[in-house]
């Protein structure tokens, strides 16, 4: 059966309105309800009323009682955790390029050990991350990369120091995963961050995981009810202090633990704890918080060894 073809109309801004309010919406006025329509779009607010509304129903009217500072104290919420996020992958980011342009480079001896087909467990793959490293490098307009071309032979590959700068978070954790296990440098990368070589396979699944967080926080995407599609591997002994899997607390989680052997002085469960006191516990289960949750569940499962 062919599927419907889609044929929405076009709504005012004045329409949204007063479709927001005629289904039950509380607590503002439609002047007031139009001032946020202008900056923030419906289809986006949509995904932060969904919890409140009855959607099974056609005219999907809200429930009782909800008001738009409900609704407003979640958007609120989901910026400032994005915010935190965001700031605290970077800063994983940047200590995995650091770990891997020294000791890559180091063991083998060669600043373009990127360029070694014999590093790497698949050729099409490595072929394929190598194309989008150079991609990358060609486009970027760093001072750095600038100074290189204009001073040096570019027939010779530029070092990993430079070029891996350049590139993504993605490409970078792909670059990692492909490297063989018979390169010890890769073990060495893995236990920077804690993590022993037999469970190397976990950290590689971690760095994919928050490559898809990263880009859902780089284009302002909604985390805090998300189920999450690119789902990390998870150490047996945190499964009994996580509640739904799928959800962003376990993201949490993996960013704490990298950044303990990263910053240990890191304020990052610091800024998440002040966050979860915003949410009302009946939303705890929205973001997989388990059952009966405690501040120090946080530090308990990002402190004990992978």
């Amino acid at each position: 059966m062919p599927k419907p073809k889609y044929g929405k109309p076009i709504l005012t801004l004045e329409q949204q309105a007063d479709k927001m309010l005629g289904r039950g919406l509380q607590g503002i006025t439609k002047e007031e309800l139009i001032q946020h329509l202008r900056v923030i779009n419906y289809y986006r607010i949509r995904g932060y009323t969904y919890p409140y509304q009855n959607n099974k129903q056609d005219d999907e009217p809200f429930k009782n009682n909800i008001t738009w500072q409900m609704i407003w104290n979640d958007y609120c919420f989901d910026k400032k955790l994005r915010s935190v996020i965001f700031e605290a992958i970077g800063t994983i980011e940047i200590a995995l390029r650091t770990q891997m342009e020294y000791e890559m480079s180091s063991e083998q001896n060669s600043a373009a050990w990127y360029e070694l087909k014999y590093l790497f467990h698949s050729e099409t793959n490595w072929e394929a991350d190598k194309k989008e490293l150079y991609s990358n490098w060609k486009k970027s307009k760093e001072v750095f990369k600038k100074h290189y071309i204009n001073k040096y032979d570019e027939s010779v590959p530029p070092p990993s120091w430079m070029i891996f700068e350049t590139t993504t978070f993605g490409n970078l954790s792909k670059f990692y995963q492909n490297i063989a296990n018979n390169v010890k440098a890769k073990f060495a990368i893995s236990n920077f961050f804690g993590f022993s070589k037999a469970a190397t396979p976990i950290f590689e699944s971690w760095l994919q995981h928050l490559t898809y967080i990263r880009n859902i926080c780089a284009h302002h995407g909604r985390l805090y009810s998300r189920e999450q599609i690119i789902r990390p591997k998870i150490p047996k002994h945190w499964e009994k202090l996580i509640g739904n899997a799928n959800r962003i607390y376990i993201s949490i989680c993996i960013i704490s633990s990298l950044l303990k052997h990263i910053y240990p002085k890191s304020d990052f469960n610091k800024k998440i704890l002040q966050l979860i006191k915003i949410l009302r516990k009946q939303q705890y289960p929205t973001i997989g918080l388990p059952n009966q949750w405690k501040p120090q569940y946080l530090k308990a499962m990002t402190t004990m060894p992978i």
